[in-house]
């Protein structure tokens, strides 16, 4: 026995004078030292320092052995005992679709108070001229807020933006605005109840007080939003462009350094080629992935057979690590598999036998295949259509997913887990519902999703946010609430939490997995590209509700830095 420990230690010795002799002449571009390397590897193993040659990182370990590998012109850099962390990837926002309006969008990511909102709002107003639209687009809820959860009036937006049209949409519920926002629509701000009864369009959407005065707010769910989206002012390349810019560095100030992005509805097409015209010329600093959907409305059984085709004629992965698609979904016969928290969907066999082509069509074609599915009974419709494919085209190769499965039981765990599958949840919750939901189900509530029950089986999963307009987009506050289980404005949401490793893990090496990037992202090791994150705290023993407040100091992807400074 000790002749093999002797041994064992003997080829340790050589592996380390070969690692030393092989990087001779290789010497890194940068190596970050003193700190606390969380790399999130198989281990979970804590270092200090990295070294970094061109995208890629080159070697993890002490700080002493690896200054020792800089040459003259490497750029060493002393992290003073900061933490940093690989980079963070969500798996489910709609991004693309956010850009055409985002370089006049206020985003409320984490802010838990209206009198902060309002002066969010007059900021923004202040850069703007008189007539130029302001968008707080979704991710947020008045539920949030913890200094009162009512509707901002129509007097409190006419006075943080008398001159600009302003529309907040609140989730996909309803919607406030202010009296310039009005105007624009040739709506009136009073009107007699004479004119205003029975009302069409966005006119029949707003809420009026007893004396016919708007009062800012319009309801109407999600087919309101749509009439609304259909009145925005368009947007041109520049401005796009614009709102592209301004979208990738507000996400990467948040540690975000992929995103899987998965459709949607009200996309321009046009918006895809313009994120495919950045990646050509290197310009991306943030990894997008996205699905082949891309804001189809497939409703119609001719229109699917239609997508079949597409889906037939194309192919995944003919991207790079920078932009690629990646899948198909998460919506693609809705009237099969299209549900909500409160709202089940009951196909008809047809519907069934229409679902059931689609996804036979894609694992030919050899599709990843996301679908958004969130009760049981929607689920083990959805599992029995994929066993009956599996017979004859194996999906374990092929790691479909089930996303928001907010409703998902041990039995369709069990079924998904068999089939290689893995799952996307959400955070969305953080920001409010949960009385709507309590009320659908009672305690079993606090259970949606079930982050212990999924952590605990052992199946692939991994944590996003289903932003931009759902939900929020800082993937701290995400952090946070799978660790707390709170809302923002404090109140427990969920009593399924998760410790602060697996939820970090949930969001980092999990979802490069899920991303088919697990040889590339994740972990911050040998080999994988090089995108981390400083932060300006330590996530791994900071005060628990302090987490979603972390702030990173820099952003790096590839070996760039996108973001801050060291």
């Amino acid at each position: 026995m000790k002749f093999i420990r002797t041994l064992l230690a003997g080829a340790a010795c050589l592996l380390a004078a070969s690692a030393a002799i092989a990087s001779a002449g290789s010497e890194p571009d940068l190596i970050l030292t003193n700190g606390k390397i969380v790399t999130v590897d198989a281990g979970f193993s804590i270092a200090q320092a990295v070294a970094i040659r061109g995208q890629r990182i080159t070697a993890v370990g002490d700080s002493e052995t690896l200054t020792a590998l800089a040459g003259p012109d490497t750029r060493i850099i002393d992290l003073s005992g900061r933490t940093v962390i690989p980079g963070l990837i969500d798996n489910h926002s709609h991004i693309i679709r956010a850009t055409e309006y985002w370089a006049s969008e206020v985003r409320l990511d984490g802010v838990a108070s209206r009198k902060n909102t309002l002066a969010l709002l007059a900021a923004r107003a202040a850069t703007l001229a008189n007539g130029k639209w302001i968008f707080s687009l979704g991710g947020w809820y008045e539920d949030q807020f913890t200094d009162s959860n009512d509707s901002f009036t129509l007097a409190e937006l006419d006075g943080v933006a008398p001159g600009n049209p302003l529309f907040m949409q609140a989730m996909y519920d309803h919607a406030l605005v202010n009296s310039a926002w009005l105007r624009a629509m040739g709506i009136p701000v009073v009107a007699p109840a004479a004119e205003t009864s029975g009302a069409a369009g966005l006119a029949g959407d707003v809420v009026r007080d007893a004396n016919g005065r708007a009062t800012g707010r319009l309801n109407g769910g999600f087919p309101m939003i749509i009439r609304a989206m259909q009145r925005f002012p368009a947007v041109d390349e520049a401005e796009q462009f614009e709102g592209i810019a301004a979208m990738l560095g507000y996400l990467n100030s948040l540690g975000l350094t992929t995103v899987f992005d998965p459709g949607g509805s009200g996309i321009n097409p046009a918006s895809y080629q313009r994120f495919a015209t950045l990646a050509d010329a290197g310009k991306l600093s943030l990894r997008v992935y996205y699905t082949l959907w891309g804001g189809l409305v497939i409703n119609t059984p001719e229109k699917a057979r239609e997508f079949i085709e597409v889906i037939r004629s194309t192919r995944p992965f003919q991207g790079d690590v920078w932009f690629n698609q990646i899948a198909m979904g998460e919506v693609y016969y809705p009237a099969f598999h299209w549900d909500q928290m409160t709202r089940k969907v009951n196909p008809g066999s047809a519907d069934i036998a229409m679902g059931h082509e689609i996804l036979l069509a894609a694992a030919a074609a050899g599709w990843p295949v996301q679908t958004h599915a969130i009760h049981p009974a929607n689920l083990d419709r959805l599992l029995t259509v994929m066993e009956e494919i599996n017979k004859t085209h194996p999906l374990r190769p092929l790691r479909w997913s089930v996303t928001h499965a907010d409703n998902i039981g041990a039995a369709q765990i069990e079924r998904a887990r068999a089939l290689g599958m893995n799952l996307q949840l959400r955070s969305q919750r953080v920001i409010g519902g949960q009385k709507e939901i309590t009320a659908a189900y009672g305690e079993a509530g606090y259970h949606m999703p079930p982050l212990r029950l999924v952590q605990d089986s052992g199946i692939d999963f991994g944590l996003g946010t289903d932003g931009t307009k759902a939900a929020q987009i800082n993937p701290f506050v995400t952090l946070w609430w799978a660790v707390t289980g709170k809302m923002l404005n404090g109140n427990v949401t969920s009593k399924e939490v998760l410790t602060r490793e697996e939820a970090l893990i949930a969001m980092t090496r999990s979802n490069a997995l899920l991303t088919f990037q697990e040889e590339n992202l994740g972990s911050i090791a040998p080999g994988m590209l090089a995108d981390l994150v400083v932060l300006d705290r330590d996530y791994l023993t900071v005060p628990v509700d302090q987490i979603k407040d972390i702030r990173p100091l820099a952003t790096m992807v590839g070996g760039r830095l996108v973001f801050g400074e060291f």
